[in-house]
């Protein structure tokens, strides 16, 4: 459960009844037992989305999204799971569970950031103030003239640092000590002596999700191009790694509007230039290359990102690796071709909105990217340049899972080297054949032995455990074997909980299986009732039928692994012994055929 206890998690679901969080985010009907409404996690007119209220889940059929209550104000809010629980808690107002191990320790560790998230917020406060002032004129100049307006200064809480000294007394004014501001970021220390960190620059603070300032980024205004932009450094509150600059502004733009993409940009000015410009989907990273931590943060809120860094190939030739680490977490990546030397700040000040619009628009997906990139590596004019680039071409091209994009990306590549089009299939289904070897046995298996039926018995089977049918509930889960890793963690919930005489609960599942198995959870979700519908059909029947067809698979298998074994043994008594075996599982086989 993530760190709280299973009781409280029970507690906490029962005292948060699904429908009448969702009503707080999108309109619903009650049709029978069930609710439908618009889904609020993609644009339609027609309601696809229907809340069981009955089993406290919901579930999409346009784009197959499932979950109980906590997933799904982790969907609205773009909340990780314990802050989904802490939300829902205070909602409820159900106190957390107390923490009794260390329990001093996580009290000082609580006060620590509550002191230094209201430093970061006085800090802001005054750098605000400073630019508002006669003596902050220059820094309102620099501002209005890098195309800033007045209401875009609010927005984004613009300040000004005028010198190196009057932060530091300014906080120690209110009451906070030097070595509390030097923790938080916002005051460094050299000499003994403390100085503002971002002395003499225009300041942007860093806002998280949930409204607090973390941090800051501070502009240079002389024009000394040295240091010319520097962030907070990383403190136990501001992670660079873990969070994008204008997240605040993307969940409001989110949750009042809903989003279908998000923009991502290099820097500060970039992202005030474009949601000036009309572009409120947007975000800047800190700065580092892409962690998982902020992939996972973007999957919170899209599933398409639009990568628009600068248009320098050094720049975006060594951004590769974190445009993959997006399409790991199962992005959609595409990436805006800005013209060479330009950032979007400039594309706007140049073309304006319908400029930058246009770029959007031609974006490239991931893989044509990657084989540009490749393209301006090696020398195409030599012959051993165009073969690296056949190579390095080649091994991009077979990540595509579709026969339609790799022939046509093949062209691309036959265009560019004058190599005919099957001398360059000879060599990718070469190499396709070599990946398709190395595959791995439980793959190969269930690809021989027909995945779909298999997997499709599996969850109809599941579904009616999780379902509570009676039919299911008079079978033994023990004797049925199942394929999927995420199906036997199931199996092993059904049978423990029938065993200790607890009733068996569907939005259990959220919480058994990890957050990579959510294709998973949502098909199973959509094998509900609801889903279901009217269909005439006997479904005991079709259990059992499902049942047969996982134990003929079961039975299938034992003779394939035998058949071999006959075939490789050389010893009479052994190939004996194997027939009977052989002979015994295929009359099992008819048994269960008739």
């Amino acid at each position: 459960m993530k760190g709280f206890d299973a009781r409280f998690i029970d507690e906490l679901k029962h005292k948060s009844d699904l429908v009448a969080i969702a009503e707080k985010y999108v309109r619903l009907e009650q049709r029978g037992s069930n609710y439908w409404g618009c889904c609020p996690f993609h644009h339609e007119k027609t309601p696809s989305f229907t809340i069981n209220a009955a089993k406290q889940f919901y579930y999409c059929f346009g784009c197959h999204k499932s979950g109980d209550v906590i997933k799904f104000v982790m969907e609205m809010e773009s909340l990780d799971f314990n802050d989904a629980v802490k939300l829902l808690a205070e909602r409820a107002h159900i106190p957390l569970p107390e923490v009794r191990i260390d329990d001093e320790r996580i009290k000082e560790q609580k006060r620590k950031k509550e002191r230094g998230l209201a430093i970061l917020k006085e800090t802001a406060t005054f750098y605000i103030h400073n630019l508002r002032s006669e003596k902050g004129e220059s820094h309102q100049d620099y501002a209005f003239s890098r195309g800033m307006d007045s209401q875009t200064l609010v927005k984004f809480g613009v300040g000004a640092s005028l010198d190196f000294e009057s932060l530091p007394k300014y906080l120690a004014s209110k009451g906070y000590t030097y070595q509390e501001m030097v923790d938080c970021g916002v005051v460094g220390e050299k000499n003994g002596r403390y100085f503002d960190w971002l002395g003499k620059r225009l300041t942007i603070p860093v806002i998280d999700q949930f409204a607090n300032v973390i941090g800051f980024a501070g502009r240079r205004i002389d024009g000394v191009k040295e240091q010319k932009y520097i962030n907070t450094k990383e403190t136990f509150i501001f992670s660079k790694g873990k969070t994008f600059f204008n997240i605040n502004h993307l969940k409001k733009e989110k949750n009042e509007k809903g989003i279908d993409s998000v923009i991502m940009v290099e820097g500060h000015l970039d992202v005030i230039s474009l949601s000036q410009a009309g572009f409120n989907n947007v975000v800047a990273s800190m700065g580092t290359a892409l962690t998982k931590d902020q992939a996972r943060v973007l999957k919170r809120y899209t599933e398409k990102v639009y990568i628009s860094y600068d248009g320098d190939f050094a720049g975006q030739k060594a951004a590769i690796r974190g445009l993959e680490i997006l399409k790991e977490e199962g992005l959609e990546v595409k990436v805006v071709s800005l013209p060479d030397g330009l950032d979007p700040d400039d594309v706007i000040k140049k073309f304006g909105d319908k400029g930058y619009r246009e770029l959007l628009d031609n974006a490239m997906p991931l893989i044509d990217f990657k084989l540009n990139i490749i393209k301006n590596t090696f020398d195409i004019s030599s012959v051993d340049g165009r073969r690296k680039y056949v190579n390095a071409a080649l091994k991009v091209i077979k990540e595509s899972p579709s026969p339609a994009e790799q022939e046509d990306l093949l062209m691309q590549v036959r265009k560019i080297t004058g190599y005919t089009l099957e001398a360059l299939k000879r060599e990718l289904y070469g190499i396709e054949v070599k990946k398709s070897a190395e595959a791995t046995p439980i793959v190969k298996g269930l690809q021989e032995m027909g995945e779909d039926k298999i997997i499709v018995a599996s969850r109809f089977i599941l579904f009616s455990y999780l379902d509570n049918k009676p039919y299911a509930l008079e079978t033994n889960i023990s004797d049925i074997e199942f394929a999927l890793p995420s199906h036997k963690i199931i199996k092993e919930y059904i049978g423990k909980r029938l065993a200790e005489n607890l009733p068996i609960k569907f939005n259990d599942v959220y919480e058994l299986l990890p957050d990579e198995d959510d294709e998973e959870k949502a098909k199973l979700a959509g094998m509900d009732e609801s889903v279901l519908g009217d269909t005439i059909f006997d479904r005991a029947k079709y259990f059992a039928d499902c049942i047969k067809t996982l134990k003929i698979d079961a039975v299938d298998k034992k003779i394939e692994k035998i058949k071999s074994l006959i075939a490789l043994e050389t010893e009479v008594d052994k190939r004996r012994t194997y027939t009977k075996e052989l002979t015994e599982l295929l009359m099992q086989k008819n048994k269960l055929n008739k």
